[in-house]
């Protein structure tokens, strides 16, 4: 498979931004983000062969016309990375590649395609730090049939998930004339959670690495009812979500494969680190921008006997600690000492996390139709961060799947670990 740049240029905004509005000032929860890009990759079938060339032509314009609208409304999208706590919001626009493919897209999604082949349609730079770059860039893919892979890659320097599916909501609602459905952002994030500029920290991205694998793990929904069947609860508790079962599981055999790998460490903390988003909790407002989010800390020691129903009980339990009353005792500049003694305290030696995990599930990303039909595949890259697991919905039925990276050494005991293999498929094929 052959990816070649045909057009690279800049997409300015329809309206040029206030100057009241050209520096953007992040948040706390913003200003201590991770330094990298995060890429995004959606894929679109061609239904249109009547005329291959007018339809790539049409479907160009359409994107670009409607990401410039997009963008008076997302206007620091449009802008550059400062440093950690402001971006310039210039006008500059996003950095716009545009790529023709040399197979169909119907022969890529037959390979079952990994993580390397998705590392093909994201562009170069966004595998730069994002400081003193664009904010988002944007790679749109075009297959021999017509068919798409639009990669979009936006700082996490001020989008989360939620963020993430915000803009694009908006960006395809433009493109289908939807003005009804057009998002209103809100930009409160930096007056709720000011700046600590005493705060330091050290983003653990590191450029020059690619040598951590990621794999594709599916659970289908009858695997997913057989995971959950097997997963008692405490009287107390509701039952299970799909995201808290995986999530237990995935916990599990990574644990067991560092265990197994390290004898020194059994008995030793494993920590999970769980995103939580905090919009809905204490007036935050659900169309915020930037990173409302919050890593809750589920801990378990080291076992290859470690038991599922306690890492669920567990997982519920850092997600209840994250509850209106932890949000306002961090908010505004009255929250900053907590806000800070709960930071050193995540960041110490003692409990500093072993693996992350996030979801984009249940945020309508196979529902983003640009006019020509709804995605029939997305899937969320990880360029930088080793002990990491994202979780995203399927095609069809009400499965989840799981990007999982680790190390070379554990993804070899975790990838072939009957326990995973009792629920997920390894990289599946896609049709």
């Amino acid at each position: 498979m052959v990816v070649q740049i045909v057009t690279e240029e800049n997409i300015l905004p329809a309206a040029s931004t206030p100057i009241s509005s050209k520096e953007f000032k992040l948040s706390v929860l913003d200003q201590t983000q991770v330094k990298i890009y995060l890429p995004l990759t959606l894929f679109y079938h061609n239904n249109n062969t009547s005329n291959l060339s007018s339809v790539i032509s049409d479907n160009s314009k359409l994107l670009k016309q409607s990401l410039s609208e997009t963008l008076t409304r997302f206007y620091p999208f449009a802008g550059k990375v400062r440093d950690d706590f402001y971006i310039d919001c210039n006008d500059e626009g996003v950095h716009y590649i545009e790529t023709r493919v040399s197979v169909s897209l119907l022969k890529f999604l037959s390979k079952s395609p990994g993580d390397e082949m998705i590392r093909s349609l994201i562009p170069a730079k966004a595998r730069e730090s994002p400081l003193g770059n664009y904010v988002l860039i944007i790679q749109v893919n075009i297959f021999s049939c017509g068919g798409i892979a639009l990669c979009t890659c936006i700082s996490h320097k001020i989008v989360d998930g939620t963020t993430y599916t915000l803009f694009m909501k908006d960006w395809t609602a433009a493109a289908r004339g939807s003005f009804s459905e057009i998002v209103h952002p809100n930009f409160t994030d930096a007056s709720l959670f000011p700046q600590i500029p005493s705060l330091l920290y050290k983003s653990p991205a590191d450029f020059s690495r690619s040598d951590f694998p990621s794999q594709r793990f599916v659970f289908s929904g009858p695997k997913l009812a057989a995971l959950k069947a097997q997963t008692k609860v405490l009287r107390s508790e509701c039952e299970p979500s799909r995201f808290e079962v995986v999530a237990a599981l995935l916990w599990k055999c990574v644990a067991k494969a560092a265990s197994r790998l390290d004898e020194i460490s059994i008995g030793k903390p494993f920590n999970l680190g769980v995103i939580i988003n905090l919009r809905g909790k204490n007036c935050v407002p659900k169309n915020s921008v930037g990173n409302l989010v919050w890593p809750g800390l589920a801990q378990c020691k080291l076992s290859p006997q470690l038991e599922l129903m306690e890492l669920v009980h567990q997982i519920k339990k850092c997600k209840a600690e994250i509850n209106d009353e932890f949000v306002e005792a961090i908010k505004g500049d009255d929250g900053t000492p907590t806000f800070v003694g709960i930071a050193e305290k995540m960041t110490s030696k003692e409990t500093s996390f072993s693996l992350w995990i996030t979801s984009m599930c249940n945020m309508g990303l196979y529902e983003l139709d640009f006019g020509w039909g709804k995605p029939a595949w997305f899937y969320f890259c990880n360029l930088y961060s080793e002990n990491f697991i994202s979780l995203c919905d399927t095609a069809v039925g009400d499965g989840i799947e799981a990007i999982v990276s680790l190390s070379k050494e554990n993804m070899v005991v975790f990838e072939n670990d009957p326990e995973v293999l009792a629920f997920a498929s390894v990289n599946p094929a896609l049709i």
